[in-house]
């Protein structure tokens, strides 16, 4: 190879290297800017391989390719079994401890995961109530390796309430179940009523968190139906 084809091979290369990193030679008049919306492949006709190349950039935002494989990794939880939150919200306020009752009631909660086939063991586990103003915990306990907690006692109304088929007062009360556990979104049932003598099953389905967020993020909240009264037919 002579000195002649020699220098046009490396004008060539040194023309291929330029183009690949989106840059043209100062005594060169530059390209006019694409516009925004258009995506730019270019084909060197001169190139050995005549293959396609979009120019390089520094803008580190995710394709949407990679946004899809994150979507799959890391799928939002279903919240659509939850249903909507009812107008009133606001906790059921008690005057005093003595309001609650002196008769015993019971609540005993079994927490799953993987729509309710696997047990989730450790779980913290809090029953309150709203007295006098302040939140109050009733009671506490943590799931076993089945997923249940011991059966917790809680003050309720007398039981002869609810065996009148028009009581002067609710013959049940209700509580706040809340459960937290490491690696699955808070969860929390309002209003869990209560009777005297009764044990009050609640089952929670936990969600867990997915890599990228806080299990602080986000609270779930299911809200229970009072119990309907008799009637004096009924």
């Amino acid at each position: 190879m002579d000195k002649k084809d020699l220098n046009a091979q490396a004008e060539r290369y040194k023309k291929e290297m330029m183009k690949l990193y989106g840059r043209r030679r100062s005594d060169e008049e530059p390209e006019p800017a694409p516009p925004e919306d258009e995506e730019i492949f270019g084909v060197d006709e001169d190139a050995a391989d005549d293959t396609a190349y979009a120019p390089s950039t520094d803008d580190p935002e995710e394709t949407p390719a990679e946004e899809d494989e994150l979507s799959s990794r890391y799928p939002e939880p279903d919240l659509s079994d939850l249903g909507d939150m009812p107008e009133n919200t606001s906790p059921t306020q008690y005057v005093n401890e003595e309001s609650l009752g002196k008769a015993t009631g019971y609540i005993l909660v079994n927490v799953r995961t993987a729509d309710e086939a696997s047990p989730v063991e450790g779980a913290e586990v809090l029953v309150t109530a709203v007295v006098d103003g302040a939140r109050m915990i009733l009671a506490s306990g943590l799931t076993d390796p089945s997923g249940t907690t011991r059966k917790m006692s809680v003050p309720v109304p007398d039981a002869g309430l609810s065996q009148s088929p028009s009581p002067e007062s609710r013959p049940y009360n209700l509580f706040d179940v809340s459960v937290s556990a490491a690696g699955f979104f808070n969860a929390r049932s309002v209003d869990v009523p209560v009777f005297a003598g009764i044990t009050s099953v609640q089952n929670f389905s936990m969600i867990p968190v997915p890599a990228m967020m806080s299990p602080d993020s986000e609270t779930l909240t299911y809200y229970n139906q009072e119990p309907t009264p008799l009637s004096d037919n009924e």
